[in-house]
């Protein structure tokens, strides 16, 4: 006897090929999840991993703010534009500086500041 061949409906057919596509679309956006609602890595981590909370994020930029302020009041070193970057209480200097006294000047300056635990350079030396 010859097994019965059954022919399958193409509503069926047309029925699992949805749920395949589905399927797809639900694994291959999966990763996408946490930067499209939250702003973040597929990892759960934000952008450019930062893992700091809003409220650490928002001491790092007051305390920029306060080593800022402190270089540009300073007879020296308020003539350069230098840019501070703080990563919890890390603070790092960007930009030039006119010479070695400068830059060093800069260092101990910014870590002066209260709430720095440490200092970071990558300031240059070259012309103003």
């Amino acid at each position: 006897m010859a097994p019965a061949m059954t022919r399958e409906s193409p509503g069926r057919r047309q029925q699992g090929m949805r749920l395949c596509i589905a399927a797809i679309l639900v694994l291959g956006l999966s990763s996408c999840t946490a930067m499209l609602l939250g702003g973040g890595n597929s990892d759960g981590t934000r952008l450019g991993g930062d893992q700091r909370s809003a409220s650490q994020a928002s001491a790092d930029r007051a305390l920029a703010s306060r080593v800022s302020n402190r270089l540009k009041d300073d007879s020296v070193l308020g003539q350069y534009d230098l840019r501070i970057e703080t990563v919890n209480r890390r603070v790092i200097l960007h930009g030039t500086v006119g010479s070695y006294e400068a830059r060093e000047r800069a260092i101990r300056l910014a870590g002066a500041v209260d709430g720095v635990e440490r200092v970071d350079s990558r300031l240059r030396i070259g012309g103003t």
